[in-house]
């Protein structure tokens, strides 16, 4: 370990105080992505659900970028950088989050989705002063690259924990006691984990130099317009995304297809299983083979046990469990691998263009997180109001709705699974020992004809030093 890791070495106290930050973050998270069915059950119909959803991300779609922009060029008193934003978020998004499950079962249906509106909006924001700062403090905390990617790695582990807490949870707790204490709960819980990394972790890097690392909106245009691959992968993780209906889907499933509600706990156990143990042998399989074909292969295994499960179908609760258990294993496929991908497409953008926008790149897939989670909760309600879903907690679904839920609950996510696998095949080129080539070149161990050479030229000439 050379001088600067050691003087750039974050505390055991910081790495603990990070990763509870993150399993707390999506401990709420989780809460907050049980909206959908909040809104139906306090009487606004589904169709007028998916529509009011999708009008904050009108302002998303720009919002995390711009914010993006703002923090790199700000610099608090105190010389910190990123932590005072988490601070202003944290203390934000527990109000926010609390206001959004508040709405009042005897208002009117236009009061309903004007406070619905507002608070949601108010409660995005407020998230994307939380998270964005919350990633970006990793590239202060230390200077070394390998401790950077463990602070990375442990955070992304316990936010993953963090979702299944709550996936599990909400459909126990929810019913017992209903969506505004729960909420109340969950948010206390969430934020006595998130507080620690307010007081603990540090920002050790020069703000000015951090500055000056920030390309210009002209290289900007410039690294995206060349960076080909970086687009297709955010396009196959929007579509992959969208698919993962899984767990939106799960109390609905519980509730029509499997009879009770507390039964959407063994469908989101069941998903959350597949998501941990895919997860867990992703990076054994990426370090044996490529990464790319790890992706494809899981992929395509997806989308035949989704049309495997919709013929099996749901009256057997034991084999539909197992069916979801392996059906579910692509989510945790596509949701390691693709962030790996997105990576690699950095090295890509900096060898073609001599430009690196690792910041421009990861801004872009946490707006397309953010855009798929929207999204995702609209295409659930307009999917179950095309099946002729009733709204209403204890509404009783005509007959034929619990085929239609089950076939959305499989057949969509094999559509959504097969067109990424397609658009990956044909579109996305890169290979992982081509990006160990980029890289070398990217970090000056390589000359540029050395590089060309090496990549036979396939990938076009290097970026202009």
């Amino acid at each position: 370990m050379n001088k600067q890791s050691l003087l750039f070495q974050t505390t055991k106290k910081e790495r603990v105080a990070y990763c509870l930050f993150f399993l707390g973050q999506n401990i709420l998270w989780g809460y907050a992505g049980y909206v959908e069915t909040f809104l139906t059950d306090v009487g606004i119909s589904a169709a007028v659900a998916a529509a009011i959803l999708l009008v904050p991300k009108l302002w998303d779609a720009v919002n995390d970028v711009f914010f993006g922009y703002i923090v790199d060029r700000h610099l608090f008193k105190n010389g910190q950088r990123f932590i005072p934003w988490v601070r202003i978020g944290t203390a934000a998004i527990g109000i926010t989050t609390v206001a959004l499950f508040a709405i009042p079962k005897s208002m009117g249906q236009t009061g309903k989705v004007v406070w619905f509106l507002v608070a949601y909006i108010l409660f995005d924001m407020c998230y994307t002063i939380l998270d964005a700062p919350a990633y970006a403090v990793t590239t202060v905390m230390t200077s070394d690259v390998d401790e950077r990617t463990s602070i990375i790695a442990g955070g992304k582990l316990w936010a993953m924990v963090g979702g299944v807490v709550a996936t599990v949870l909400v459909p126990l707790l929810r019913p017992l006691l209903g969506w505004f204490a729960a909420c109340v709960v969950f948010v206390a819980v969430s934020v006595v984990l998130m507080v620690p990394m307010l007081f603990h972790v540090k920002e050790r890097h020069n703000g000015a130099a951090q500055a000056a690392q920030t390309p210009g909106f002209g290289d900007m245009l410039h690294y995206l317009k060349n960076n080909k691959v970086l687009i297709v992968s955010l396009v196959a993780m929007l579509l992959l995304g969208l698919a993962s209906l899984e767990q939106k889907m799960a109390i609905y499933m519980g509730r029509i297809c499997l009879g009770q509600e507390n039964t959407a706990t063994l469908v989101a156990g069941a998903a959350a299983i597949a998501v941990i143990i895919v997860s867990a042998v992703v990076p054994a399989l990426a370090r044996r083979w490529d990464k790319f074909y790890v992706l494809c292969a899981g992929l395509a295994f997806a989308v035949v046990m989704d049309v495997a499960a919709y013929f099996v179908g749901y009256d057997n609760l034991v084999f539909a469990i197992v069916m979801t258990m392996l059906k579910c294993s692509g989510l945790g496929f596509w949701s390691v691998v693709i962030y790996m991908l997105i990576a690699d497409t950095v090295e890509y953008g900096t060898y073609k263009t001599g430009t690196r926008a690792a910041g421009i790149s990861f801004s872009l897939q946490t707006c397309v997180a953010k855009l798929k989670n929207g999204l995702i909760g609209s295409v659930v309600l307009l999917s179950l109001s095309a099946v002729g879903f009733v709204e209403g907690e204890n509404a009783i679904q005509p007959e034929g709705v619990a085929d239609g839920v089950w076939a959305l609950f499989c057949l969509f996510p094999a559509a959504g699974f097969a067109a990424a696998l397609v658009i990956l095949l044909l579109f996305y080129k890169l290979r992982t020992k081509d990006v160990q080539i980029m890289s070398r070149y990217n970090n000056g161990e390589l000359s540029r004809q050395e590089a060309e050479t090496l990549l036979c030229a396939k990938y076009g000439p290097a970026g202009e030093r």
